[in-house]
């Protein structure tokens, strides 16, 4: 059996759907200052990740930067380390006599190539060189002239000059001179050796003067640039892996740096050094910017670089004496340095 409902439940029940209905709506939205409230957390949030993002971005730059500037030192300091192993001097024994009774007294080892590294101001370059400088023989075959004639000897060098761009630039560039530190490689051709030639003037006199000018002919016009922003390049041969270049092992071999195959004080004259370590100071080109003055070398760079790696037994301290120098200078900075073995030495102690 149903039962009708009477005129005072429906009453009832519409009196209490009336009531609730107005808080069904409030729960269906939000308010002012909820709306508030969450745009300004939402703003917070995406400054934050919009902050991160361009540190992110910031730091990406960067790296690439750094990578890419570097990878033109990284190819420069492979060239030098790659020829420096194949120096050689071609030596022979040779005779020597009495000058009275004609007798052999003994054999000497004996060159017409050369191989000498030191101090770029002691080599007589240009004051614009800076640190030390390289020059050595090597059957690296380049000539303008010969084909197929890959054991030719050259010449060649390597040093770091500060010095404008206009030598090197194609003449329809018109812009303002750049002026930077740069990684120099000197490298006539076979043809244009001069490590033969015995000088003018000493054979007009007939002297036995030994003609070690060689690395200084037509050097501008052999020389290019092999990398930019290149600051510092410490040449220092060493007679073995021992000689670690601290105050406790003082270097033997070449104890100022300089090294010279037609010295005849070394205990083995007219050999090449059996080890050399190469050493070279890259710096970006932000900081090379921020330190341009033009034609004036920059004071900052010049005050860690100079006055330096003039003792083989201070390598060590040298070189963290510049860095923390280059450091407090905010100057970004990458050192390379190896231990290259030349092929043809026949260095012995005994």
């Amino acid at each position: 059996m149903k039962i009708k409902p009477t005129s005072k439940s429906l009453a009832k029940n519409s009196g209490q759907s009336k009531a609730t209905s107005p808080q069904r709506r409030r729960c269906l939205g939000f308010t002012l200052p909820e709306l508030l409230v969450a745009m300004t957390v939402l703003s917070i949030l995406l400054l934050m990740l919009s902050e991160l993002l361009n540190q992110v971005q910031r730091t990406w730059t960067f790296s690439e930067n750094r990578i890419s500037q570097f990878r033109e030192a990284r190819v420069g300091f492979d060239i030098i380390t790659k020829n420096l192993s194949q120096a050689a001097l071609n030596t022979y024994w040779e005779p020597e006599e009495d000058a009275e009774t004609g007798v052999i007294l003994r054999y000497k080892r004996q060159s017409e190539l050369h191989f000498k590294s030191g101090p770029a101001s002691e080599l007589g370059l240009d004051t614009k060189a800076v640190t030390h400088a390289l020059f050595f023989q090597a059957p690296l075959g380049f000539s303008l002239r010969y084909n197929n004639l890959g054991s030719l000897y050259n010449a060649r060098g390597y040093y770091v000059e500060f010095s404008d761009d206009l030598r090197y630039k194609p003449s329809f560039v018109k812009a303002q001179p750049k002026y930077r530190f740069r990684l120099m490689e000197y490298l006539p051709p076979a043809e244009e050796n001069q490590v033969f030639n015995d000088g003018d003037e000493e054979r007009y006199k007939k002297l036995d003067a030994v003609y070690d000018k060689w690395y200084r002919y037509n050097l501008e016009e052999h020389t290019h640039p092999l990398a930019d922003n290149i600051v510092a390049l410490i040449i220092s041969p060493r007679q073995s892996l021992g000689d670690a270049g601290t105050s406790a092992k003082v270097i033997k071999l070449a104890p100022n740096y300089s090294y010279d195959s037609n010295d005849t004080g070394l205990d083995n004259p007219q050999q090449v050094p059996p080890l050399v370590h190469v050493t070279m100071v890259a710096i970006d080109e932000s900081s090379a910017v921020r330190f341009e003055k033009g034609a004036a070398a920059p004071r900052e760079v010049m005050d860690a670089v100079t006055s330096r790696f003039t003792i083989g037994s201070k390598y060590t301290q040298d070189l963290a004496d510049m860095e923390k120098d280059l450091r407090n200078s905010e100057v970004n900075y990458r050192v390379f340095s190896s231990m290259v073995a030349i092929r043809s030495s026949k260095w012995s102690t005994y």
